[in-house]
């Protein structure tokens, strides 16, 4: 509580933050240069017109280093805000604002990546205004799980539920995932064209579906 003490006097308006990019990958893994950030740059041609006039952007979340929601309430009180003061309140709106929004994660104990985790819970922000408030404005956000598993019916399910309601908490509709098994190893995912066409193939999707 005492580290805590000087951010809980003060609340930043959520819906605040830097101009969205016309397109938005999420790459939520901790390790750069893994199947996550290829899948992040396949995405991210997929997602850019032919003309390069406005390429999609990725963001990795491990960089921005998301603080833990700290269950204070404030936002329940005051609907759209945070008294945490992150990079997080910022990434979060311009996802949702962003023309098209796309998650892209590997697969961590059956769930998200701890940074990953610790952002979607700052969405709690959001969850009290009402639905012509929200950012999203029902706009789809793509959804690209990564299992090192070659298997396992449950394997992504936890990380879906969550990724849903976080959409839901955003004003966005969650699309029909993209679920990939067997990339166990940074590389595996370089060494998979088969699987790399179905990422720019989703993608394309997307991009077609805004």
């Amino acid at each position: 509580r005492t580290h805590h003490s000087g951010e809980r006097g003060r609340v930043q308006p959520l819906l605040s933050g830097m101009s969205a990019a016309p397109a938005l990958i999420l790459a939520c893994s901790p390790r750069r240069g893994g199947n996550t950030d290829t899948a992040a740059a396949l995405l991210a041609a997929a997602l850019s017109p032919p003309t390069g006039a406005a390429s999609a952007e990725i963001r990795r979340v491990a960089d921005v280093e998301p603080g833990p929601c700290l269950a204070c309430d404030a936002c329940a009180a005051r609907p759209g805000t945070c008294v945490r003061h992150d990079a997080a309140l910022p990434l979060l709106k311009d996802m949702a604002s962003a023309s098209a929004a796309c998650l892209v994660s590997p697969i961590y104990f059956y769930h998200l990546p701890a940074q990953a985790k610790a952002l979607v819970d700052r969405a709690q922000a959001f969850w009290h205004l009402s639905p012509d408030r929200k950012p999203g404005g029902g706009r789809r956000l793509g959804v690209v799980l990564l299992g090192a598993r070659p298997r396992g019916d449950k394997l992504f399910s936890g990380a879906l539920l969550t990724v849903r309601y976080m959409a839901e908490a955003l004003g966005l509709t969650a699309a029909e995932p993209l679920l990939l098994y067997g990339l166990d190893g940074a590389d595996a995912l370089r060494n998979r064209p088969d699987l790399g066409e179905r990422v720019t193939e989703y993608g394309r999707a997307l991009a077609a579906a805004v």
